[in-house]
């Protein structure tokens, strides 16, 4: 090969190289579609996901824009209480009209027992209109959505076990804070039949809208990222979130009180 093709090789693989050594490794991406090449083998290398696949069947997106709480709430439950002949969970009848039943045999609902947006806010302390927006005094300012401590209370009336964690943005700067909140949630996950709810900022990850709640369903040691299962889903996909980045979205305030998450399991 003459001098000046072998120089004009090595000088290609070079740069090659050198471009590849730029490019950030696929562990540096912040957000990642879980559906992505990248995002598939974050999955399977995972070395916690347990969660994934027991909340994934009783999976549903948030039926108006207020109600992301409310949706992972239900999820949640139904993974923790819905079995094939479990009658604990009440039926809910707003869900069909009048006449629409009337041809089922005498005293068969055909209804499933299992918690609907509707019917899990029967006895919260927030009703369906205030989450909508209707404010809780008359005259008063509207709170749309659901906090972390209404959210907490909810699955206690349920007779959950709900243990809430808040994120302290004062102490983002402690190595050891942000390792103990990781932990926090990577020892959740872990645990059997115990689920986690995780209230963030989604402006403090780049995506539109405000505060939002959505459950946790994996995580990735390789990559040290987490796993949402955003409930939003005519908006947004699931997606990787580096450890990093979302403790960060965590630790914003949310009226009085800075977010976080909520660990559920059964009572």
């Amino acid at each position: 090969m003459p001098q000046n093709k072998r120089l004009l090789m090595a000088g290609s693989i070079l740069i090659y190289l050198l471009f590849q050594l730029c490019q950030p490794p696929a562990f540096a991406c912040e957000l990642l579609d879980w559906s992505s090449t990248e995002g598939s083998k974050r999955l399977s290398s995972a070395s916690l996901k347990q969660d994934l696949f027991k909340l994934a069947p009783q999976f549903e997106g948030q039926s108006n824009k207020t109600f992301c709480g409310v949706t992972s709430m239900v999820i949640v439950a139904n993974a923790l209480r819905v079995s094939p002949n479990g009658t604990s969970i009440p039926l809910d009848s707003s869900r069909l009209g009048p006449d629409e039943s009337r041809y089922f045999p005498k005293g068969v609902s055909p209804l499933f027992h299992r918690y609907t947006q509707e019917s899990i806010l029967e006895g919260s302390d927030k009703t369906r209109a205030q989450i909508l927006g209707e404010p809780k005094v008359k005259g008063g300012e509207s709170d749309y959505g659901m906090q972390l401590s209404e959210i907490t209370s909810l699955a206690k009336r349920l007779a959950f076990t709900a243990k809430p964690t808040y994120v302290q943005p004062e102490k983002l700067d402690d190595a050891n804070y942000l390792l103990s909140v990781k932990q926090a949630l990577k020892q959740a996950l872990k645990r059997d039949e115990s689920y986690v709810i995780i209230n963030y900022s989604r402006s403090a990850l780049n995506q539109a809208g405000s505060g939002h709640f959505s459950p946790l369903a994996a995580f990735d040691r390789g990559s040290d990222s987490f796993l949402i299962m955003d409930v939003s889903n005519t908006y947004q996909t699931w997606v990787w979130v580096s450890s990093k980045r979302l403790i960060n979205a965590m630790a914003t305030l949310d009226i009085d009180k800075p977010r976080g998450f909520v660990e559920i399991s059964q009572s």
